[in-house]
């Protein structure tokens, strides 16, 4: 009995999973993506101010349930990184949506009118985009 009470009162702590934290919030005014005539979707990361030169989205696309999410920015030269993380699971949809954050933009690149974003999207894979007037 004391073995099994053991075991049980130590299960919950092999089994949970520290969330990381995310960084920015849920940004719905970015829209839904592209769907083409063919029926094909564009699902590549896409980035556009929610307030030019001070705060700008990112939206890429994945399971509606375990999202990427934003979890750390960074400067390298003039370009930011946004390190983008997947939350959520362990069990995820195997759906395909978009999700949106809106970040604030670094105290150094504040008034900026044209900012590079690199997304790191995990496993060494990435996207730079472009902010610009008019995104």
């Amino acid at each position: 009995m004391a073995l099994l009470l053991a075991l049980t009162s130590t299960l919950p702590a092999c089994t949970a999973r520290a969330e990381p934290e995310v960084i920015g919030e849920v940004y719905t005014g970015a829209g839904a993506g592209t769907l083409g005539v063919d029926g094909s979707m564009d699902t590549s990361p896409t980035a556009g101010w929610v307030e030019p030169g001070q705060r700008f989205y990112v939206t890429t696309y994945g399971s509606s349930s375990c999202p990427a999410a934003p979890t750390a920015l960074a400067l390298d030269g003039d370009r930011l990184r946004v390190t983008m993380t997947r939350i959520g699971g362990p069990a995820c949809t195997a759906d395909l949506g978009p999700t949106s954050y809106a970040l604030a933009l670094p105290h150094e690149l504040q008034g900026s009118e044209r900012v590079a974003v690199i997304l790191e999207l995990g496993d060494g894979a990435s996207a730079e985009l472009l902010l610009e007037p008019g995104d």
